[in-house]
């Protein structure tokens, strides 16, 4: 896991500074097709920002790339970096491969010359068909791996489905899913209008008849494998404890069932509790202001929760994607290295920060809404409420408390947990509208002026304004008569 993250920080690192420091030269390629012809030769780093892409010639360096489809047929000296729909690799890559996406396919007759060289990838399936000798091992995480190829230096792998039919020299890392579960038809169905090269397999670890790990065995997961295969070491084996059905927990009246059921509550009770005491101590006016929201309009929370959620996830994947274009857009300005990776550093932090904001907000704190809500409404038909935090912090633990055990049930928990989750964020969006138009109000308004009217005398005159007589006679003044006032022209 930790070269994982490393491989990740490495393919961040790599596209904002790359190039600049790295290697004398680059190109960049852009458009709807980009071809690396038979017989052409790059210098330097290769960027490319293109719906296909096929490399068929020689790139003397990394390759940094964002396709729909990618294809590697010829010669890369350096580091691959590629993010793309479907990767297709028949050629040779002469250091480690880097790839987020959804098919990568290691083809017969791909090579990995260098000694040191690994595969990173992160997608829905991985292959490496036989033939492949990769040296350095692989690091892995989506549904499935088939590994058809020999691997030196170990395998780790976190998914669903793990398919060994051929030689790892080293040991294996793996989390795999539940071979009785249901689902992969849908999943295959779901990838027919793409012509990706992938065949689905069902989860589970799997060793054919003739594969040989040579080094030690340890995977978790919800049933043992089909090992088939030989393992020279130890093998390892933690069985991952699945959440059982209601119908079962009832039906056979399993303890164990119940008790899981019960830390289950507890945890998601501890959690929401935990959140709700932070807030409150916090910031416990803010916190308490969307519940109006929910109290008196349910429906429209409910609506603007779930509209927001569902078109939040194109809308995270569009920002990605413009700031993946701005980045590749300052490499071909020609920018300074350090001020790329300052622009692109900035623009990704905003989107990781702004991402995880987010959805924390709608995964926990608008659920700590509604277990106010609902506690408040409990709390105040038993105790009453005498609005004192006392009461607050009550409310708080019994909806909790409520929520969890809802929350926890089999399938129609989902549901609920849902519902909470969007009636809470509703309300939260609600409010913020309703404080943003309010501040326009207040900004738009122009102040009245006050208007000043001057004193008059019984014959329409202004008068001027008041002296206030302290007893000091202005200067000129101390030898006028008596009864002398010009400015009275009736006296």
């Amino acid at each position: 896991m930790r070269r994982l993250g490393l491989s990740i920080v490495l393919v961040f690192g790599f596209l904002l500074l790359g190039g600049s420091g790295v290697a004398g030269a680059r190109e960049i390629r852009q458009g709807d097709q980009c071809v690396i012809l038979p017989g052409e030769e790059i210098t330097g780093d290769l960027f490319a920002l293109c719906r296909t892409l096929d490399i068929q010639g020689k790139v003397n360096g990394n390759v940094f790339a964002a396709a729909t489809d990618a294809e590697i047929r010829g010669t890369v000296s350096g580091d691959v970096y590629v993010a793309a729909g479907q990767l297709l690799v028949s050629g040779e890559v002469g250091d480690d491969l880097h790839f987020a996406g959804a098919v990568l396919h290691i083809r017969s007759g791909a090579s990995f010359p260098d000694p040191s060289a690994h595969l990173v990838s992160i997608s829905l399936s991985t292959t490496i068909d036989s033939g492949v000798d990769i040296s350095d091992g692989i690091v892995a995480l989506g549904y499935q791996m088939v590994l058809s190829g020999t691997v030196e230096n170990g395998v780790s792998f976190w998914g669903s489905a793990l398919r060994i039919t051929d030689q790892i020299v080293g040991d294996v890392d793996a989390t795999v899913g539940d071979p009785n579960s249901a689902g992969i038809s849908q999943l295959q169905t779901l990838l027919v209008p793409f012509s990706w090269d992938v065949e689905l397999f069902e989860p589970g670890l799997t060793m054919t008849e003739g594969s040989r790990i040579e080094g030690i065995l340890r995977y978790s997961g919800s049933a043992e494998g089909d090992l088939k295969g030989t393992v020279t070491g130890e093998t390892s084996f933690t069985p991952m404890v699945v959440q059982p059905d209601l119908t079962q927990i009832i039906n056979t009246q399993d303890q164990s069932g119940f008790a899981i059921y019960g830390m289950s509550v507890l945890r998601e009770f501890f959690v929401l509790a935990l959140i709700g005491v932070i807030g409150l101590l916090l910031v416990p006016r803010l916190l308490q202001q969307p519940i109006k929201a929910i109290n008196t309009r349910p429906l429209p929370s409910l609506g603007v929760g779930l509209l927001t959620f569902v078109i939040s996830f194109p809308i995270t994947l569009m920002v990605m994607i413009f700031i993946l274009l701005a980045i590749f857009i300052l490499l071909a300005l020609q920018l300074d290295g350090l001020v790329i990776g300052l622009l692109g550093g900035t623009l990704l932090g905003a989107w990781v920060g702004g991402t995880s904001v987010f959805y924390f907000v709608t995964i926990f704190i608008s659920r700590v809404l509604v277990c106010l809500v609902v506690g408040r409404g409990i709390t105040r038909t038993v105790v009453g409420d005498d609005g004192s935090m006392r009461i607050t912090y009550l409310s708080l633990f019994t909806g909790a408390a409520l929520v969890g055990i809802l929350a926890m049930l089999p399938t129609v928990g989902l549901f609920i947990s849902a519902f909470a989750a969007f009636l809470g964020l509703g309300a939260i969006l609600i409010l913020i509208q309703s404080q943003m138009r309010t501040f326009r109000q207040r900004g738009t308004a122009m102040p009245q002026p006050r208007i000043f009217y001057a004193r008059r005398s019984e014959s329409g005159r202004p008068l001027p304004p008041p002296m206030l007589d302290d007893g000091n006679l202005p200067l000129g003044m101390d030898n006028l008569p008596d009864g002398f006032e010009w400015w009275n022209e009736d006296r």
